[in-house]
Formats: structure tokens, sequence, C-alpha cells
């Protein structure tokens, strides 16, 4: 009699549940496979630790079913025979589930249940004839009964059993195929991403890595050196470690160390820019740059000609075309300062010296107290009492702080507060700026916003884009990082980690 369970269908890729005598009421075949297991083990526990204890026993024999072998030969038979049943069984459930596939490679794998059940049948049946000590055709192994109803319960609770291997061999081929499918999914998935992605333990041991983090964070075999500082300056400080290395002469990627409670920190790998993008991205920068450039060219040009045609006794309106030429010009003067500015964090080394970060605070401060006061907002700063101490560029750090208050100065509504708020924790300093403006849309959160040319907001306030990209640079040519946090119509907080020197 050949036996079959339908096994579960696997939500991800459904396989249809062979035909066979036996079949799982559809109730039960909706259960989760690991649901029905412990049902399967429940029924099975009932059934052969419950029930034998309900039997009535006899004054012969105790139990209600003994097993007993004449021959050590006969109880090793015995043994192997069972376990050869529990295996056969756990394959027909195997290879009963795999059916249509086993179908697709051709007749030969039709025949591997009928060979099995000939196997068992000769294992039971010949091999015991076979054994010595047999002349007399006495049993190697025999089987009493205290009752007719102990022997009822023994033969359910064989079939029962041989039901139970059934399925779990069905279960293990549903398991295995599914991880199969994971695995090639997997695969499929990291042959596709360009993102970097590798988790290292807390004793920096490499613990997993897509085939884009192995090729940019490796070189013949090793870790990158600078990779591996990323990683334990992430470790001491606890905190978000960002750097941007060259792979190669086409090829630069910005590695971003996050380290976890549980000491694994995890690395992950952006492509900055490439060969492949590399003329994308100057077309847009100049176009973009020409963009800003033309628009305070063309209005100085149209109000100088204004002076031409005004009357010189019209003297409001002559201040009034002055004023807006000088502005004009002064935006243009930003602009060109923000891209030479820019072009030369590229070339020139830090000036770096043992500084105090309050003072760097305290200068900004002073910069632009009296333009917060003029638009009728404030600047509020909290410092330590003890000083700061860094080693680091000090003309570039004012310039990093001092743009993140320019930004928050310039988009915040009359009355509003911008406070510069100076932590020591965990071996770091963190320097946050946070003000109650309109926030940052989430779309440019957490890292479009430090891009070149990125601007979140396009309401006619003056900008290049350049500002935040600025202080990325900043912030880790100083070895450190620089995050943003923000909530639509509650402000931004920007933060910057760095590390502490004695």
């Amino acid at each position: 009699m050949s036996i079959q369970l339908a096994p579960d269908p696997i939500p991800a890729a459904p396989t249809p549940a062979p035909k066979g005598i036996f079949r799982l009421p559809a109730r039960l075949r909706k259960l989760p496979p690991r649901r029905l297991t412990m049902l399967v083990v429940a029924a099975l526990i009932v059934l052969w630790i419950v029930i034998p204890t309900l039997i009535p026993a006899t004054d012969a024999q105790a139990a209600p079913i003994v097993i007993a072998a004449s021959t050590p030969t006969g109880l090793i038979w015995f043994a192997v025979a069972v376990l050869a049943t529990a295996a056969g069984l756990i394959a027909l459930g195997w290879r009963r589930y795999a059916r249509p596939s086993a179908r697709k490679r051709g007749c030969r794998s039709r025949l591997v249940v009928p060979a099995s059940l000939l196997g068992l049948l000769f294992l039971w049946i010949i091999v015991p004839w076979l054994l010595p000590g047999n002349l007399n055709r006495a049993a190697h192994v025999a089987i009493r009964a205290s009752s007719p109803l102990a022997l009822l319960w023994f033969v359910l609770a064989l079939i029962a059993a041989a039901l139970a291997f059934i399925y779990a061999g069905q279960l293990l081929a549903e398991v295995l195929a599914a991880r199969t499918r994971r695995q090639r999914v997997m695969n499929m998935v990291e042959g596709q991403i360009d993102t970097g992605i590798a988790l290292f333990s807390r004793e920096r041991q490499l613990e997993y890595i897509n085939m884009a983090g192995r090729f940019y964070l490796f070189q013949d075999g090793h870790l990158i050196d600078e990779v591996s500082s990323l990683i334990g300056r992430a470790q001491e400080s606890s905190s978000v470690t960002a750097q941007s290395f060259t792979v190669d002469e086409r090829l630069r990627v910005n590695v971003q160390a996050i380290p976890a409670v549980s000491g694994t920190v995890s690395v992950i790998v952006r492509v900055l820019q490439s060969d492949a993008d590399q003329n994308t991205f100057y077309e847009r920068f100049i176009r973009r740059i020409v963009h800003d450039m033309r628009n305070p060219l063309a209005a100085i040009i149209a109000h100088a000609s204004n002076l031409y045609n005004t009357p010189a006794s019209e003297a409001a309106e002559w201040q009034g075309t002055a004023r807006t030429i000088e502005n004009e010009a002064q935006r243009l003067t930003r602009l060109v300062d923000s891209l030479l500015f820019d072009a030369r964090l590229s070339f020139v080394p830090l000036a770096a010296e043992r500084l105090d970060l309050v003072d760097v605070i305290e200068d900004v401060m002073f910069q632009h107290d009296e333009r917060a006061m003029r638009e009728g907002k404030r600047i509020e700063v909290q410092t330590p009492p003890e000083p700061a101490i860094i080693e680091g560029d000090r003309d570039l750090l004012v310039r990093a702080l001092g743009n993140l208050v320019d930004n928050s100065l310039k988009y915040a509504r009359s009355g509003a507060q911008v406070r510069i708020v100076l932590e020591t924790n965990a071996g770091v300093y963190q320097l946050r700026v946070i003000d109650t403006g309109d926030g940052i849309p989430p779309d440019y959160l957490p890292n479009r916003i430090f891009e070149p040319l990125v601007r979140a907001r396009k309401d006619g306030i003056s900008g290049s884009g350049l500002g935040l990209s600025i202080v990325k640079k900043i912030v880790e040519m100083h070895g450190g990082a620089i995050t943003a946090e923000s909530e639509i119509g509650r402000g931004t907080t920007m933060t910057i980690t760095l590390r502490r020197r004695g």
C-alpha cells in the first residue's frame, strides 16, 4: 500500500500536491507547516505514550506490547530494518513531493519509489530467512500483544508513525526547496546591486559581504587599510563614521561604518563617481552653474541699462536700481566663492592645529548674531564648561559650522531660534545646529541633501547647492561624520561628530 500526505503549498512558488491514496483534510492543509508539525508531534505523543497507559494490563504481561529478540543477530536485524523503513518512508514523502520536477528528468526517477518498496520487502521478508539460527524457522523477533485492544492500538500507532515519516520527508523537501529559491533570489539580487554591504564582528572579522562589497573593500584578498581604520574609529566612537576612498583611477566610493550596540559594525559602500557617470555629472554641474550665474548677470545688465533711461532727478529709483545691482553682484560673488572653495578642498591639505571647539562656536556666533537680530531671529549657544580640544583646521571648521548656521537662518521665519549645542559623548564631540524652520523633505534624507548641487527648497531663496556638500567634505577631512534629522514644519537638526583629542 502506498501512503502519502499532500504537502502544504509554498507561498513563494506553489508546487501542486501529488495525488495519492491518503490526503490531509483541506482545513489541515491550510495550516502553516510549523503549526502542522507541532500537531503531528502532539498526536504521536498521545498515541505512543498516553494511550498505552489507558489500556488495561494482564497478569501475564504488564505492557500492552512486548517485543523480544531470540538472538543478538535478530535484534540487530530488527533495529536496522526499523531505521531503514523510517528512512524509506521519509524518502517516499520527499519523492512524492518532488514528483512534478522528477517527471521532467525521465523515467529513472519513477523507479525510485518501487525500488525502495522492493528493498524494504527484501529486508523484512527475505533477510530473516538468511540469518543464522533459523533452521527451525523460529522468529528472530517476536511481538506479543496482551489483548486484542493492545494489538489494535499497536497497528494504528504504526500507521500513524508511517504517515508522520512521510510528512517529515515532504516537509524537509519543502524547506530545502524554499531555501534554494531564497538563495537563488539572493544571488540574483547581489549580482544586480552596486551598493556594497558588509558586516563585521566585534573583533573585525568578516561575517557577511555581497559581491559589490568584496570588490570595493578588498584588494588582493585583504581588507583595505583605510576601511579597517574607519571601522575601528566607528567602534571607538560608537558613532556613524564615513569617508571617501579612491578604489582606482576611475572609481571613487563613499564608505560608511555604522556601529551596533552588540559591537558589530555594518559597512555600506556607495559609488560616488565613475567613468559611466562622470560626463553626466560634469554636464549637470556646468548647466547648473551657468543657470545660477546667468540670473544675477541678467539682473545686473537689466538694471544697469535702466540707469541710462532714468532721469537724474529721480534719486529714489536710482538708489533702488543700485541696490539691486549690488545684491545681485554679491550673490554672484558668493557663487564664485563657493565654487573656488569647493575646488580648494580637493587640493589644499589641512592646516591642522590644536584648537578649542568652543572658540570656533563663538566665532560663528559673532559672525551671524547681528544678522539674526536684524531678521528678528536669535542664536543660542550651549557648550560644556571645560575646553573641547581637537586637532583641526580652524578656518575650515568655522566655514563648515557657519554654513550650517547660515542655512538655518536663511530658511527660518522671523522669530525662529537657532541653537548651537556642543556635547561630549563616548569619546567624541557632537556639535548640533538645531533650528525651528520649515524642515527638509524626507526624499532628501539622510544623504541626498549633502550631494553637490542639490537644493531641497527652490522657492526663490538664493543658493548654489554646494553649501552642505562643502560642510560634509570638511567634516570628513577631519575624520568625522555629519547627519541630518528633520521633520516638516518642526525644524532640522544637523549633527557633526568629531573625535576627541587629549
